[in-house]
C-alpha cells in the first residue's frame, strides 16, 4: 500500500494547476472618462516675423458690354473681356498697437487725358498707411487710404455686391455713357486719421467716430494743388451692430484750371446712410449732397445722389441676387445731365472665396440727353 499511495500522488503532482482568471475590469470612474490633455503642439519652425504677416487680395476679370452693340462708336462698341481689378494686400503686426498694410494694384486704368477711350493698365498703390492703436477709444492712421466718408465707399473694393459702385459713388463715364460724371464720393487721399473701434453703450447700442485732415487732391497724388487741407469725418451708431446709422461731412478747397485762368472752387460734402444685416440679407440706403462756391463770379453749384440697394444670400446653396437703383443729379448749373441707374445682378458661388455673377444695368437720363447705354456684364470674382 505504501508504494501504491507513493506512485499515485508523484502523478497527482504532475497534473497541471488550473488556470487563474484575469480580474474583471474596475467600473469606469469620472477621473478616467474626462479627456485626456491634447499633446504639447509642436514648435512652429516659421519665423516669428512671418507669423505676424498676412497677405490676401482679389481678382476681377468678365465680359462687359454696353447695348445696343455698335462698331466703333463711343457708345457700344467697346465691349469684350476687360481686367477690372487684380490686387494684393500686404498687412504686418509689428506689435500689439503698431501695423502697416499696403495695398497693390497690378492692372490700374489710366486713361490719357486727350482721348476717354485711350489708355492702358499700370501697377499703382492703392492703400499704403501705418495703424497705432493706442487705446479702443482712440487710434491714429497715417498714410494713403480711403477718408471716412459714405458706407458705399467704405466697403473694401473685394466685397461689393455688384461689378462696381453706384453712380453716386463712381459717376458715369465713357465707354458706358458720355460725359463724365462724376460720383460723389472721394476717393482714397493722402492725410491723417484719428478714430475708435466700436464703442458699447449697454447691451444693444455702440457707436465709432473717424476724423481726419488730407491732401485733397485724390491717390497718388505726386504734389497737392494748393496749401488747404481737406478735413473728413464720420459718426457711426448701431443697433445689435445689425442696424447701422452713418452720418458723413467733408471740405475741401480744389485749385480748378491751369495759369492764368486758374480759379479755387470750395467744397462741402455732406450725407447720411443707413445699413442693415440680418442673417444672409444686407440693405444700404443712402443720400450725398454736395455743395461748391468759386472764387470769381461764377455761380454756386449744386450735386446731390440717392440710393437704395439690397443684396441676399443662400449660405447653403450659395446663390445670391442683388437690386440697387441709384439717382444722381451732378450739377444744378449744367441741364439735363441727370442720370437714373436700375442694377440686378445674379450670382453663384463657385467655391470658397470664387463667386460667379451675371448683372444688367440700366441707365435712364433726362429726355433732352438720353441716350440707349444699358449695358449687361459677367464677371468672375476670386479672393484669397
Amino acid at each position: 500500500m505504501t508504494a501504491v499511495a507513493a506512485a499515485l500522488l508523484a502523478t497527482l503532482s504532475q497534473v497541471p494547476a488550473e488556470p487563474v482568471s484575469p480580474p474583471a475590469p474596475a467600473a469606469p470612474t469620472l477621473a478616467a472618462a474626462a479627456p485626456q490633455p491634447p499633446a504639447p503642439m509642436v514648435a512652429s519652425t516659421a519665423p516669428a516675423w512671418l507669423e505676424r504677416m498676412e497677405i490676401s487680395g482679389f481678382a476681377r476679370v468678365g465680359v462687359f458690354y454696353t447695348l445696343p452693340l455698335g462698331d466703333e462708336d463711343l457708345l457700344g462698341g467697346r465691349g469684350g473681356f476687360r481686367l477690372a481689378d487684380f490686387r494684393l494686400n500686404h498687412a504686418f503686426r509689428i506689435n500689439e498697437k503698431l501695423s502697416t498694410s499696403a495695398s497693390v494694384e497690378f492692372a490700374a486704368p489710366r486713361v490719357t487725358a486727350e482721348d476717354p477711350l485711350a489708355g492702358y493698365r499700370a501697377v499703382e498703390l492703392r492703400d499704403g498707411y501705418v495703424d497705432y492703436r493706442a487705446h479702443r477709444a482712440i487710434g491714429l492712421r497715417v498714410g494713403q487710404f480711403r477718408p471716412p466718408y459714405y458706407a458705399e465707399m467704405l466697403l473694401s473694393d473685394g466685397s461689393i455686391p455688384f461689378t462696381g459702385r453706384s453712380v453716386i459713388a463712381s459717376g458715369l463715364a465713357p465707354p458706358e455713357g458720355y460725359g463724365p460724371r462724376e460720383g460723389l464720393a472721394p476717393e482714397r487721399q493722402v492725410g491723417l486719421q484719428a478714430s475708435s473701434e466700436r464703442l458699447a453703450f449697454g447691451e444693444s447700442f455702440g457707436a465709432r467716430y473717424a476724423v481726419g485732415v488730407f491732401n485733397g487732391n485724390g491717390q497718388n497724388a505726386l504734389f497737392n494743388d494748393n496749401n488747404a487741407l481737406a478735413t473728413f469725418g464720420r459718426v457711426e451708431l448701431d443697433w445689435t451692430q445689425r442696424v447701422t446709422l452713418g452720418i458723413n461731412g467733408y471740405q475741401n478747397t480744389r485749385a480748378l484750371g491751369t495759369r492764368p485762368n486758374r480759379i479755387y472752387g470750395s467744397e462741402l460734402g455732406y450725407g447720411a446712410d443707413v445699413a442693415v444685416s440680418a442673417g444672409g440679407l444686407q440693405a444700404l440706403v443712402g443720400f450725398l449732397g454736395r455743395d461748391v462756391t468759386y472764387s470769381d463770379a461764377l455761380p454756386a453749384d449744386r450735386a446731390w445722389g440717392v440710393l437704395a440697394q439690397a443684396r441676399y444670400v443662400h449660405e447653403a446653396t450659395g446663390l445670391e441676387g442683388a437690386v440697387r437703383g441709384a439717382v444722381l443729379e451732378p450739377s444744378s448749373g449744367q441741364q439735363a445731365d441727370q442720370v437714373t441707374e436700375v442694377t440686378a445682378m445674379a450670382g453663384y458661388r463657385l467655391a470658397k472665396g470664387t463667386r460667379l455673377l451675371v448683372q444688367y444695368r440700366l441707365h435712364a437720363e433726362e429726355k433732352a440727353t438720353t441716350v440707349a447705354n444699358d449695358s449687361v456684364d459677367a464677371m468672375l470674382h476670386v479672393t484669397w
